[in-house]
């Protein structure tokens, strides 16, 4: 794995996290680290001391890391992951050996940008620790959320096409459309029809010298039989693979077995960590927000291809809607036997990874760092140490052609996240066309007082010139008036090429209304730019400043 001393830096700009839209309170205050959001977080990303007493905590835990080694080895071998990934493996054998952890749904064609740089912030970020602490090793993992059946959710991808607008490809937007219960997407097979969504895509694009590089690597990994989780990990694995990045996949019977004692503690203790959830959001919600809703039983159960939530009824447990129910006898059997058929929810899936993983530090987006500030009771009710949250690499590329149009208007990066209108009638107020609507205003109204003048003064003057006043007057209001529609005209035409090309502009950086990093698929770029996108990336994904990071391509 590449140490961050290593990289060359790129052209970046910085920018605080609070001009995002829909950036939280919460998030903003734990990234300052003000007192108010620092009593619902342990430790903080900026102190060393954070992750030295995080290190000292995992090394009184116990760990089952041969057994985990073994599942990982078998896993990245299905996901065709190189050898750099099974050396990072390796390294989990030794007891000072830790993980920076980070995940994702596996979206179509590999999701947001967001998600290409939670990935490389992990990365980075075991780097940096091993910079910190060079007596120790420190492997970046990426925890498959393959067992999530919001099919709407990871069933579509957006992109830019050959016209500068965006769009959207689903694929199977039927199922989402008649609201079925999928069961886990990671393990859903693409049929047929996955060849012609790819084809679609590059179809939409602009051609390139790099297309057929991106028709090569999507005909590779998304192919009909392959499942959702498999594209995705062997689609990210030509960008992610020569960085040491460890891709885990919950959803598998020998995980669930080393998960056994985590999911009968849900089962025993219940509703015990959803109550920890609900005191702990009456304090958040005092000043903040509360991300997470609780269960009183915080698990799923896979039935008849459905993922359905376990709800306690009396001594039965009934399958959330469906007429499947258990007795108690019989539910806590299964999670002895029949582990695999159990599921966590959003609020038991960190307990999970971090009761198998020796997680130092996990890498997570804003919407995430907020639900972490509920998750500490529940922390200490399994007896697991919290690690460091570390917001992951915030990011908007920004392309030559469209660094013109800053440069063009005069814009401040940070104007292009404004609201549209604002952002029109800024440039309206400050660009040319709007003090040359003014100028011919005023000339206007000088010239019609110069005839009106000519006008008034005719009947004054000798009876031979009173016809040529007269005839002056008509034909200087008739010039201007020729002139005066000729730059309106112009006027207009320029108005109507700067609100073009600012809708190109929020197009390729807010796209509908959303940071272009939680909007955008990464095939856009590599179509434009070719793969070596992902080293412009990696090289921006650099674990400190936190701060939003404007890139110029």
């Amino acid at each position: 794995m590449k140490h961050t001393n290593d990289n060359v830096a790129v052209p970046m700009i910085t920018l605080p996290f609070s001009i995002l839209p829909g950036t939280t309170p919460l998030f903003l205050d734990y990234v300052k680290r003000y007192p108010d959001a620092m009593r619902f977080y342990p430790k903080h990303y900026s102190d060393l001391s954070s992750y030295e007493s995080q290190l000292a905590l995992l090394d009184e835990r116990l760990f089952v890391r041969e057994d985990l080694v073994n599942i990982l080895h078998r896993q990245n071998k299905a996901f065709q992951s190189p050898n750099t990934v099974h050396e990072s493996i390796d390294k989990l054998l030794d007891a000072h050996t830790y993980a920076v952890v980070t995940g994702q749904q596996v979206g179509l064609f590999g999701g947001p940008l967001y998600t290409v740089y939670k990935a490389f912030t992990a990365v980075q970020l075991c780097g940096w620790l091993k910079d910190q602490f060079p007596d120790r090793e420190f492997v970046p993992v990426f925890w498959l959320e393959s067992e999530d059946h919001d099919f709407a959710e990871a069933n579509n991808a957006s992109f830019i096409n050959s016209d500068n607008e965006s769009f959207t490809l689903a694929y199977r937007q039927d199922i989402v459309e008649e609201g079925l219960n999928t069961g886990p997407v990671g393990s859903m097979r693409f049929d047929d029809s996955i060849s012609e969504l790819a084809h679609q895509l590059l179809g939409h694009c602009s051609p390139t010298d790099f297309s057929q590089d991106l028709r090569i690597l999507l005909a590779s990994t998304y192919t009909s039989g392959s499942t959702f989780t498999e594209a995705f990990t062997r689609y990210y694995n030509q960008f992610f693979g020569k960085h040491g990045l460890v891709f885990f996949d919950s959803n598998d019977a020998e995980v669930k077995r080393l998960l056994r004692p985590a999911i009968m503690q849900e089962l025993e203790t219940y509703p015990a960590a959803g109550e920890e959830v609900i005191k702990r959001s009456s304090e958040l919600e005092v000043r903040y927000h509360a991300q997470l809703k609780p269960r009183a039983i915080n698990l799923f159960m896979f039935h008849k291809q459905g993922r359905y939530a376990v709800e306690p009824s009396g001594r039965r447990f009934w399958l959330r809607g469906t007429r499947k129910h258990f007795e108690r006898e019989e539910l806590f059997e299964l999670a002895e036997t029949e582990p695999e058929r159990f599921s966590p929810n959003v609020l038991l899936r960190p307990i999970f990874q971090d009761f198998l993983f020796p997680t130092v530090a996990y890498v997570a987006g804003p919407a995430e760092i907020a639900y972490f500030a509920q998750l500490e009771p529940v922390y200490r009710l399994f007896q697991i140490p919290m690690p460091v949250i570390f917001p992951r690499a915030s990011i908007t590329l920004v392309e030559t052609k469209i660094q013109k149009l800053f440069d063009k208007y005069g814009l401040p990066y940070a104007a292009v996240f404004e609201d549209s209108k604002d952002l029109y009638t800024r440039l309206a107020d400050h660009g040319s066309e709007a003090e040359s609507y003014e100028i011919l205003q005023k000339l206007k109204s000088d010239l019609d007082a110069v005839a009106s003048g000519i006008e008034s003064w005719a009947p004054r003057l000798p009876a031979n010139t009173q016809d040529a006043a007269a005839t002056t007057a008509t034909k200087l209001r008739n010039i201007f008036a020729i002139f005066e529609n000729r730059v309106t005209k112009e006027l207009q035409q320029r108005d109507s090429v700067m609100q073009s090309q600012i809708s190109k502009l929020l197009t390729y950086l807010l796209p509908e209304s959303n940071p272009q990093e939680r909007k955008l698929n990464l095939a856009t770029f590599i179509n434009r730019y070719g793969e070596n996108i992902t080293d412009t990336i990696f090289k921006a994904c650099v674990p400190f400043p936190a701060e939003h990071r404007v890139i110029l391509l």
